[in-house]
Order: structure tokens, then sequence, then C-alpha cells
């Protein structure tokens, strides 16, 4: 039965090892992060956990030496004597969080749509980012503009 596993990484080697992975045949799975390392520099993506992998097998039809010798990888992460399984419900989540990141970027006068908290179904003009995180957003409450800084998780362009 195919299970998720987490895999330890060499340093710097999560990408390498998945090509070498995925040159086997093995479906693996890297969360990566969209990340400015200064403000005048340009989107990196960088992986999410550094030096972890995860990566989807049977460990009854696959040789697990085979997955352990690949290119770039150190060793399967363990509890005991035991591979750690990771839930199938996670991954879908993490699939689902990349997918929500990857819209198109805002820009300063757009409008947009607050999609969870006190704020929510509320529309608001986006001013400017507040660091990698966080939004600048005007709202109109009380017949006045107010300047509220929300996650730019539950902001959605509308």
């Amino acid at each position: 039965m195919e299970c998720w596993y987490l895999l330890y990484c060499k340093p710097k080697q999560e990408q390498r090892a998945q090509d070498n992975l995925r040159s086997q045949g093995i479906e693996s799975y890297l969360p990566r992060l969209s990340k400015r390392k200064t403000a005048c520099s340009r989107v990196t993506l960088q992986p999410l956990f550094p030096r972890y992998l995860f990566v989807r097998l049977d460990p009854f039809s696959i040789q697990i030496s085979a997955v352990r010798n690949t290119r770039g990888i150190s060793d399967f992460v363990r509890c005991g004597i035991r591979l750690q399984m990771v839930p199938e419900a996670l991954i879908v989540e993490l699939k689902d969080r990349a997918k929500r990141e990857q819209r198109c970027e805002l820009n300063r006068g757009d409008t947009v749509l607050l999609t969870e908290g006190c704020f929510k179904d509320l529309h608001a003009i986006y001013q400017q980012s507040d660091g990698d995180s966080r939004s600048i957003l005007l709202v109109k409450l009380l017949n006045q503009q107010a300047k509220i800084v929300v996650d730019n998780g539950i902001v959605a362009r509308s």
C-alpha cells in the first residue's frame, strides 16, 4: 500500500534528490516558498522545510535501500526503527496552500475580498505589501476610509 514518507536530504540538495527520484519513477513532493532576501532582490523559490522531502511509495514493492542511496538523500526519517509516515491530509493541505499562494501579484488600487476573520466578505482596496506575509488595505468603515493590515492568506482578488 502506497503511503507518504519523509526523507532527510543532504544540505541544499532537495531539488537534486527530487529529480533523481523522479527518474526512478517515484513520486515526491517538495513544498516551496516564494521569498525575497532583500526588498530589492527578486523572488526565489526556497524549500518550505529545508533538507526534507516527502515521498510516496510502497515500502514492500520498492527497495528502500535504492531510495536511501539516491543522490541528494541522507536517509528516511524514522520513529525508532519504523519509517515515519506522513498523513495524506497533510500533503493535500500543503499542495492546496501552495496553489493559493501562486496567485498573481496585486497592484496598488486593485479591489480585493477578505475571505476570513472579522472582515470576512468585505471588499477593500489594496495599497501595498507589509513584509512578505501581510498587506495594507483600505476599507470603508462608517463612511470613512481606514487602513488595515491583514495576512496575505485571507486576501483574494475580487
